[in-house]
């Protein structure tokens, strides 16, 4: 049989990883822009990713008790997080660094672990 449950602490490995890198990079970015309407975006991004961040060692613990409802719950939590941020940069002035893409793949791994909670 397939260790799910492996998979799933993979995966949330990754996207804690994933979402440390963006706080870092937000943080960073929000120091170094010139541009004012890109560091209040970054600036408020990290705030986002600190979240997303705590959201994500939370779901490990939930995974480890078993609670899977809850996983659910504060990974879609994660996920609109992620999202808010994202949405940020719809309006120019355009985002063109690693920063967006690395918020898709975030996202991307978010889904991932909600698929995989839904079947334990």
């Amino acid at each position: 049989p397939t260790d799910l449950k492996g998979l799933a602490v993979y995966t949330l490995n990754l996207a804690h990883t994933n979402a440390r890198k963006s706080l870092t990079l937000a943080n960073s970015l929000a120091k170094t822009t010139p541009n004012p309407q890109l560091k209040q975006r970054y600036s408020s991004c990290a705030e986002s990713y600190d979240e997303v961040v705590g959201e994500i060692e939370n779901v490990q613990k939930d995974l480890a008790l078993g609670d899977f409802n809850a996983v659910n719950i504060v990974t879609s939590g994660a996920m609109t997080d992620i999202d808010d941020c994202q949405d940020k940069f719809v309006q120019p002035p355009k985002n063109t660094s690693l920063f967006f893409k690395n918020g898709k793949t975030l996202n991307d791994i978010c889904n991932i672990i909600l698929v995989i909670s839904n079947l334990l």
